[in-house]
């Protein structure tokens, strides 16, 4: 007996958690709807995006790794696949979350819609720090050259050999040899751009109102390229304006505003991991703090006016969840 506990249930209290992960394992994380956590497990929860009843949580940041997951897909693939819709999703239930997400993208290539699979892992609360682990279409089998783990713990990838710290804001982009500034077609021809800036604002704050993000414009792109023997290492200087509040600075959309977003590409892995933060002042070290300062009440209850929204709606209820 294990503190009272008869040992047919402290037998099951043990295997109960295996065999349910066991399941999730099989299942590759993605089609859980008919797995049953044990109640002494915290397992993963479903949401079903098409049902129009129910408003998933962290609407726009799903919808961004979403889509962080075609881009790494087209980005290694050659293809052009565009986000249709999501179709579901499961998370882990802890603040630091991963997600497993079906969606159905387009295919301008065969003028059809694909099913298609993206894991993403979390590796830090409030601040960009991002890692694709699966990008595939659900009719493919998973690439041998990317490893795919059915749950990511925190610090899958070791990045001591690559990441030097944050980057300093340069003074200028004159060195032609290390920076490359982006032509305005080349931004506007590059929606992923704007998706990453999108992921550096929305990850370091959560609750910034999309309106406020719909009304970014990026006003000007330098790329820094960096190739280590199995890492590909790309930093991306963006500037941009629109935001109508922020943490440090000047209010207003008129104020022009630095992002830099660091790409990194494990090429023994395939993993693609992106890391965000902020820089403020020409050579001041990049802050890695929320981009948004904390609004009034007053400033909230103006935003509702205008841009009314309703309370998230609560997950799909396992079957037998609370008999298990």
């Amino acid at each position: 007996m294990l503190s009272g506990i008869p040992v047919q249930d402290s037998q099951q209290f043990i295997i109960g958690p295996m065999n349910y992960w066991d399941q999730v394992r099989e299942s590759g994380g993605f089609d859980i709807e008919h797995i049953t956590a044990p109640q002494n497990t915290c397992g993963l929860m479903p949401y079903d995006c098409e049902n129009e009843r129910i408003r998933y949580p962290n609407r726009v940041l799903v919808n961004l790794y979403a889509r962080l997951g075609l881009h790494r897909y087209n980005l290694s693939e050659g293809t052009n696949l565009e986000f249709h819709h999501l179709k579901k999703f499961n998370t882990s239930m802890t603040l630091i979350s991963s997600y497993r997400i079906t969606l159905v993208a387009y295919d301008p290539a065969t003028n059809s819609l694909v099913t298609f699979l993206v894991g993403v892992s979390e590796q830090m609360y409030g601040r960009l720090n991002l890692m694709v682990f699966i990008a595939r279409p659900q009719a493919n089998s998973p690439s041998p050259l990317f490893k795919e783990a059915v749950w990511p713990q925190l610090g899958i990838t070791n990045d001591a050999y690559y990441d030097k710290g944050s980057p300093f804001w340069p003074t200028d982009f004159d060195d032609t040899e290390r920076f490359y500034l982006l032509k305005d077609p080349e931004i506007q021809g590059n929606d992923w751009i704007r998706l990453y800036l999108e992921l550096a604002l929305c990850s370091n704050d959560r609750n910034i109102p999309e309106w406020h993000v719909s009304q970014l414009q990026i006003v000007r792109v330098a790329v820094e390229t960096i190739q280590y023997v199995v890492v590909s290492n790309v930093n991306f200087y963006i500037t941009f304006k629109g935001l109508p509040v922020a943490q440090v600075g000047e209010d207003g959309e008129h104020v022009e505003r630095k992002v830099i977003v660091r790409r990194f590409v494990d090429l023994s892995t395939g993993y693609f991991t992106l890391k965000g933060g902020f820089g403020f002042s020409v050579g001041e070290v990049a802050s890695e703090g929320p981009m948004t300062r904390l609004r009034n009440m007053e400033e909230i209850r103006a935003d509702l006016r205008l841009h009314p929204t309703t309370r998230p709606c609560p997950a799909i209820p396992i079957a037998d969840w609370w008999k298990s």
